[in-house]
């Protein structure tokens, strides 16, 4: 779970944090991959640099499900589109999947994903 989609003309894919191959990998994104490597006990060793890469669909294709709190912004502008009603759509995904899915695991990135945690069950 993140804030809103990357604000760079095509960074943003479609799914929170992801980046096409090629395309800088933002500090946010390396701040994930360190968190991964040292915080979480999973076996994850973090890319050497120049393989480091931002296109996180393969872990879409493991079940991962990256959401944003707000699913689009104005070029240029962070935060832009919130309070625009995507945080209503959002909370209700999380209703839904805290309804029909189990063995569930939440990662909320940043201040406004961890406003989302009183909704996690």
């Amino acid at each position: 779970m993140g804030q809103d989609p990357y604000i760079k003309v095509n960074e943003a894919m479609g799914m929170s944090f992801s980046i096409p191959k090629g395309t800088k990998v933002p500090p946010s994104l390396v701040n994930i991959y360190k968190a991964l490597e040292n915080d979480t006990g999973i076996d994850f060793e973090m890319p050497e640099r120049e393989l480091l890469h931002g296109d996180l669909t393969s872990w879409g294709k493991q079940g991962v499900f990256m959401l944003n709190a707000v699913l689009t912004v104005q070029a240029g502008k962070s935060n832009s589109h919130a309070k625009k009603g995507w945080e209503s759509f959002t909370k209700q995904t999380i209703r839904a999947i805290n309804k029909n899915c189990k063995n569930v695991v939440y990662l909320l990135w940043g201040k406004k994903a961890h406003d989302t945690a009183i909704l996690v069950n």
